[in-house]
């Protein structure tokens, strides 16, 4: 899970990595500026490429951040609604590269550095750029000593700028179990690095470990909704198309998983991944009017696709749940492809024909597939 910046930096300053002097803008009354400008507007989204996207603009006064912030709060911003903004003083000097990430090829740690920061930072590196990388065991004094070998290989600015910055970024990794933390651009002026971003990336399965990063988690659902809904409802739920057209209630990880590749080969566009998680619904129906809430929020929806197969769920009682369940969805209108396979398969077709005629119900998946593309085009 990345996390926007704002949260990173937080992390970052708690690590004592120097970061700008800096606010966070939701809308409404500006807070103080900080400090003297000029300044950066940033809009706050779990992307990359923001500056190219136009999510970050220069300031010179404080009538350009207020314009800035009119037009980033509330628009759609690499598949994101910009709910915040960061306003920070814009850094100076050299600008360098540094991350600290997991390396699952290798099984290992891989720490790099470039003395040539910025947006372009893989291009450069791609046309000859100087990226020195190094890596080592996933241990915290194997990070340490390659620190020391990137340093002796460096320039003085540069050597001092990672010496005095890259042990508190692997602290941070370490101590928050990260995927990656990247810091781009790394400033180095007189000896001072200042992290112009953060870039970090959490361990999902760690966030049970980590009460500061679930803070963070809980204080942004809206920043944050797939995690917040598994910390939350104790099932997945990952929005994966925000112009999707297909809306998936559907079991098993590796199941929802190939379900989504078979639609996109068709031509379907899946609003969603969806693990349901059936044997923990306990006879009551609230998953699934849960699920079915935040798929017709959903604008581009066409059509909902239920896919189950079941093992050890018993799908007479599955058809009962989502019957009832159907009855408070706020969007009648939308049509319901089941393709229900295992046991109680009879019984729940027998319900579904009573209670739901107009529900198409399905055992062989292709006819299923076949069923939702067709009525998930123009």
């Amino acid at each position: 899970m990345l996390l926007i910046e704002c949260d990173g930096k937080a992390l970052f300053e708690a690590s004592g990595i120097p970061v700008p002097e800096r606010v966070v803008v939701t809308g409404g009354a500006r807070p103080p500026l900080p400090g003297e400008g000029p300044w950066l507007v940033k809009a706050q989204v779990p992307a990359g490429g923001r500056g190219k996207a136009g999510g970050v603009v220069f300031c010179a006064t404080p009538q350009e951040v207020d314009r800035a912030l009119a037009h980033l709060i509330g628009r759609a911003l690499l598949g994101h609604v910009v709910q915040a903004c960061l306003v920070e003083q814009a850094a100076r000097g050299r600008e360098a590269y540094l991350s600290l990430m997991v390396d699952p090829a290798e099984g290992a740690a891989r720490l790099s550095f470039s003395d040539q920061g910025g947006v372009d930072v893989e291009a450069a590196a791609r046309d000859g750029g100087a990226l020195l990388t190094e890596v080592c065991a996933a241990e915290r004094e194997a990070v340490g000593d390659a620190i020391e070998r990137l340093a002796a290989r460096l320039g003085a600015q540069s050597a001092a700028g990672l010496r005095a910055v890259g042990p508190a970024l692997a602290d941070l990794f370490f101590s928050r179990e990260l995927l990656l933390a990247e810091i781009n651009p790394l400033f180095l002026e007189d000896g001072r690095p200042c992290a112009g971003d953060a870039k970090v990336v959490v361990d999902a399965n760690a966030i049970g470990r980590q009460p500061e990063i679930r803070r963070l988690v809980e204080a942004r659902p809206a920043v944050y909704p797939d995690m917040w809904r598994k910390l939350n409802e104790g099932f997945d739920f990952i929005d994966l198309d925000p112009d999707g057209t297909i809306g998936l209630v559907t079991t098993g990880a590796g199941l929802s998983m190939m379900l989504i590749d078979e639609l996109t080969a068709r031509g379907g566009r899946p609003l969603n991944f969806c693990d349901l998680r059936t044997g923990q619904m306990r006879g009551r129906p609230d998953r699934l009017i849960r699920v079915l809430d935040w798929l017709a929020a959903k604008p581009g929806l066409k059509v909902l696709f239920v896919n189950i197969f079941a093992g050890i769920t018993d799908l007479s009682e599955f058809a009962r749940l989502l019957t009832q369940a159907l009855t408070q969805f706020p969007r009648p209108d939308i049509p319901v492809v089941a393709r229900l396979v295992g046991s109680g398969e009879a019984a729940a077709r027998a319900h579904l024909a009573a209670v739901r005629p107009d529900l198409a119900a399905y055992t062989d998946l292709d006819q299923a597939l076949q069923h939702v593309i067709a009525v998930s085009r123009p």
